[in-house]
């Protein structure tokens, strides 16, 4: 059930009503029941496997508390990595040996092995681990009740695509599930931000970038590039989108979320970036392999090699595909650039005060995003290929000057019969007045969360401002909104 679908909207009505209306002590039992139901209408087979794992991890959870070694937390971590790669990377690895051995074999698992991919894996995997290894490093932690445990992972309004939680972020949440009007107020603001975004930026972007994605090669320079910046406008509102909704979901039952993204396209630099961006996923890779790789401590050489290999893997847990693994590449070398020019060079690459310089770096930064969007997005490695390839290639009429020679100047004047102009021309990427408005959205919501203090000064007329902007919001909905696909961090 994607948040901007009818049965999603049935079914919240159903448990929201519910939930505020039965005691506070059954409260808890109820969300897990939720969080299940919630689960199984994506697959019931699945569904079974999603409680087996969250059982062993509650028992290993035990275990460790009971006896933190590192035999243990290593034991936790490593079932739950092979239960990762299983369903989400055995088609990858098929893909790599039959690439470096053709070997026919391999080439044909993907129809010999019908593997389902398990709704958030990619997310309860990394929550587990870090509950087990928090664990492990502060044994003294209140015991977690079964039941809760149960419910910290099948928690369904992060489920899907998350912030990935801890139990830190989690369990204090537990003794707070009352009523606050306050928190009904944000979660409404939240719910028409994560609609407008998702509904009326992310969705109308999509529909202009999809044919150039999908057939690279047939499009022009300028086309191909554009792209990028029509892809991070997309991945911005499509991803912030979902997590406004999800924490708006969360916030309606009691439970605050942390946050995910902090204005990340008026960062100044790539540290500064993934400190905005997935933020709960930024400091997943630092705490929980970054620090363990020995983190800045182990000299220069070392520092540079653990960024690249965090932010690599980083790429690599977003989707089984050689994409992904050189989009993590990609910002794993320009994070270790950034540090060996300001750490060793002694470069000062972030402006502080000259606002010119701060907009231009942001700018750049916005860019280098954008070029990496071209890999994230890329439908295959050999379209990524195409598309960089087509970048310095496929300049205007360059298709066209090809062609035209004495022996094939009648063919190309030729194709003027069938309409304006020559049928030998890179096509060109349609509808781009799309770029003006949604960029606009993208910095008011920038605006918003860049400058916390401005929202907060007319929060005091939310009695009447919610119900304005939530007329306003579902009227745009109905007159503005397009065919859409889900979310692009759903499938993750």
């Amino acid at each position: 059930m994607l948040f901007n679908s009818i049965p999603f909207l049935i079914f919240f009505s159903f448990v929201y009503l519910f939930y505020w209306a039965i005691p506070k002590e059954y409260r808890k039992g109820f969300l897990l029941f939720a969080g299940i139901c919630f689960y199984a209408y994506f697959s019931l087979a699945l569904t079974v496997h999603f409680l087996v794992v969250i059982t062993i991890n509650y028992l290993l959870y035990r275990k460790i508390q009971s006896t933190p070694t590192r035999f243990w937390v290593g034991l936790t971590v490593s079932l739950n990595l092979i239960n990762l790669g299983f369903f989400k990377y055995v088609y990858f690895f098929s893909k790599v040996l039959a690439d470096l051995t053709s070997y026919p074999f391999f080439q044909q698992v993907p129809n010999l092995i019908h593997i389902a991919l398990p709704l958030a894996i990619s997310f309860y995997t990394f929550q587990v681990i870090a509950a087990a290894v928090d664990t492990y490093r502060n044994p003294n932690f209140p015991t977690v009740k079964v039941e809760d445990y149960f419910l910290f992972v099948a928690f369904f309004p992060v489920l899907i695509a998350g912030p990935i939680m801890r139990m830190s972020d989690f369990f204090p949440n537990l003794d707070k599930l009352t009523p606050s009007k306050e928190k009904m107020y944000r979660a409404s603001y939240l719910m028409m931000s994560g609609l407008v975004k998702k509904v009326l930026v992310a969705d109308p972007m999509s529909l202009t970038i999809s044919p150039v994605f999908n057939s690279p090669s047939d499009y022009d320079s300028f086309s191909l590039f554009i792209a990028g910046i029509c892809y991070s406008i997309q991945v911005f509102s499509d991803f912030s989108g979902l997590t406004d909704m999800a924490r708006s979901v969360a916030l309606y039952l009691g439970f605050e979320t942390p946050e995910n993204f902090k204005a990340p396209f008026f960062s100044t630099s790539g540290r500064e970036l993934w400190k905005r961006w997935h933020i709960t996923l930024s400091f997943w890779l630092r705490d929980y392999i970054y620090f363990p790789l020995g983190g800045s401590k182990k000299g220069e050489l070392r520092t540079y090699l653990n960024l690249i290999i965090i932010m690599t893997l980083g790429g690599f847990w977003h989707g089984a595909d050689y994409t992904f693994i050189c989009w993590g590449f990609y910002w794993g070398v320009i994070l270790a650039g950034e540090r060996f020019l300001e750490g060793k060079l002694g470069l000062k690459l972030t402006p502080e005060k000259n606002k010119v310089l701060i907009v231009l770096k942001a700018m750049i930064v916005f860019v280098l995003f954008s070029i990496s969007g071209l890999m994230f997005r890329s439908n295959n490695a050999t379209n990524m290929l195409d598309h960089f390839y087509g970048i310095f290639t496929h300049f205007s009429h360059s298709l066209e000057r090809l062609l035209d020679g004495s022996s094939n100047h009648w063919l190309v004047s030729a194709t003027s019969l069938l309409g304006e102009g020559s049928s030998f021309k890179y096509l060109h990427i349609e509808n781009l007045e799309r770029i003006f408005y949604t960029s606009f959205a993208v910095l008011f919501f920038h605006h918003l969360q860049y400058f916390p203090e401005f929202w907060e000064k007319i929060r005091k007329h939310d009695d009447w401002l919610v119900p304005t902007l939530g007329i306003i919001t579902i009227f745009l909905l109905a007159t503005l909104s397009q065919d859409g696909g889900e979310f692009i961090y759903y499938r993750f």
